[in-house]
């Protein structure tokens, strides 16, 4: 059984990768979904396991979280703050600059994917009226994204599992890693700005028009909602079904505050996520009862490399997260997760690992493949050798901050 579940998890992941490859229209959600269907036709997880193993709060809280971008999204007010930060732009550092910092900012309060949603088709308009090159400013949103996502557990799905699953409070979560999460961006960017000097000295001149807020009302109504589920998180341990309160409470609104059908709201929603996560929840509770997790962890104990160790625990975090990419590995090192510190570690490190490969995290997908088709084309050799030291650099600092400061 162990075997027929390896070659089933090793296939889903190998689906899920080559979705990159040209002329593939397999998607992540169809390959996840493959895959749980695997493990239940083979027997390795029964139906009501499956059902058991979907982790309703997750899904609650990415349904909650989408929803309250998608309307932020209908209001304007995302075309609004981005036409405000290029018309501030005279270069193309200080639009580097900025978008690396508001790229940050955005993640920690939404979904890090939804944020380069946003931004992606952006850059690519600036860099085709201006003929600048796109490369350093795709790569500073794409590390800018997760490594902002790091300072809240509202930041990344992720980050979000973590936070129902070890009840560790909003704000005591922040206390740590944000402080790590600022000083990671600030390496980040000196590194890219020192990857590409000679692209950061240009004049830009944006002929991009300014975006009025579309339906202010709802803008402010969607403001005040945020504030408040952020407030409830001083008091609510759980943080699940706050957010999706708040979207119910929106959706029910938005026609009497905006005049705006909820259903469009409701079909912009990435529910392809949301498959992906029910998928993976199945595959990877096959990994668990046919112990080819327990079987991975003896290997690395077996070599001198205990996970009961901050260090080994944080290298075998990173590299899992590499292989498998960040959610997944996740959601295989919970059960095993305790300690609020290993907690932390997890978050951080599996978040900033995603900055290592194209593969580790779903934002860099999503940001080279909306590059892709204008176009540009980020191959793995171009981003690693950025990507492969931030994310090195930052795991080692956050970590040694984490459990020795």
């Amino acid at each position: 059984m162990i075997y027929v579940a390896l070659v089933i998890f090793i296939l889903t992941y190998a689906l899920i990768s080559i979705r990159r490859m040209r002329g593939s229209k397999l998607t992540r959600p169809t390959s996840a979904l493959f895959g749980a269907a695997l493990m239940i036709v083979f027997g390795i997880v029964s139906i009501s396991q499956a059902i058991e193993s979907i982790d309703v709060s997750i899904i609650f809280l990415l349904i909650g979280m989408m929803t309250i971008v998608s309307i932020f999204q209908i209001s304007g007010f995302f075309n609004w703050a981005v036409s405000k930060l290029v018309s501030f732009s005279k270069t193309s550092g200080r639009l580097f600059l900025i978008i690396s910092f508001s790229t940050a900012f955005l993640s920690a309060l939404f979904l890090n994917d939804a944020v380069v949603l946003f931004f992606t088709p952006i850059i690519m308009k600036i860099s085709k009226e201006t003929d600048i090159n796109p490369e350093p400013f795709l790569l500073s949103e794409i590390f800018s994204a997760n490594i902002g996502s790091v300072a809240t557990e509202i930041g990344n799905p992720q980050n979000a599992y973590i936070a129902i699953e070890s009840h560790i409070p909003f704000f005591y979560y922040s206390e740590f890693l944000l402080p790590i999460s600022i000083i990671s961006l600030l390496i980040s960017t000196f590194i890219i700005y020192a990857f590409y000097k000679k692209d950061m000295k240009r004049k830009i001149e944006s002929e991009i028009k300014e975006n009025g807020i579309r339906h202010k009302n709802l803008l402010y109504t969607g403001i005040f909602t945020m504030i408040g589920i952020l407030i409830s998180f001083f008091f609510v341990q759980d943080i699940a079904f706050v957010p999706f309160l708040g979207a119910s409470l929106l959706l029910f609104l938005t026609p009497l505050i905006a005049n705006e059908d909820p259903r469009r709201i409701i079909k912009e929603i990435d529910w392809g996520i949301i498959l992906f996560f029910v998928g993976l929840f199945i595959v990877l509770e096959g990994v668990n009862v046919s112990g080819i997790l327990s079987d991975m962890i003896k290997f690395f104990n077996s070599y001198g490399m205990p996970l009961s160790s901050a260090p080994w625990y944080v290298a075998f975090v990173t590299i899992l997260s590499n292989l498998v990419s960040n959610v997944p590995a996740v959601l295989l090192l919970s059960p095993i997760t305790h300690a609020t510190r290993f907690w932390l570690a997890l978050a951080l490190s599996s978040t900033l690992a995603g900055n290592a490969t194209i593969i580790g995290a779903a934002a860099n997908i999503i940001v080279l493949e909306i590059a892709n088709t204008y176009g540009v084309d980020i191959n793995w050799i171009r981003f690693s050798r950025v990507g492969i030291p931030v994310t090195v650099i930052t795991i080692a600092l956050g970590s040694l901050i984490l459990f020795f400061i």
